[in-house]
């Protein structure tokens, strides 16, 4: 079998996925909804600013740490972000292990850092 028709099941498996359809339905509660997408918005740029500092190794200041968890705890009064986000989570496991079947098959060199 062709490898590239291997792919395009993969593609279809994912679509017809019950991951994939929970992540549709709970995108289409929070897209199109100003709120919803900058609270999300937010969390994500809190998220993103943390883990840049934590890659530089640089410490990361207490109040940054207190805004994102402040910005969490919203999420608990907002049950279709929190529905969002897990569902996101289950898909992003699911593509995690696709990756990592996939990069098991194959052996790629990677020069010495």
């Amino acid at each position: 079998m062709n490898v590239h028709d291997l792919a395009h099941g993969l593609s279809r498996g994912l679509n017809n996925s019950a991951e994939y359809r929970n992540y549709q339905e709970a995108l289409s509660k929070i897209k199109g909804n100003k709120d919803k997408e900058g609270i999300l918005t937010n969390l994500r740029k809190q998220q993103m600013e943390i883990q840049a500092l934590q890659m530089m190794g640089k410490e990361v200041p207490p109040e940054k740490m207190t805004q994102l968890q402040k910005a969490s705890e919203v999420l608990s009064f907002n049950p279709d972000i929190k529905e969002f986000l897990e569902a996101e989570y289950h898909l992003g496991t699911i593509l995690g292990d696709i990756q990592k079947i996939i990069s098991e098959a194959v052996e790629l060199w990677y020069p010495e850092m």
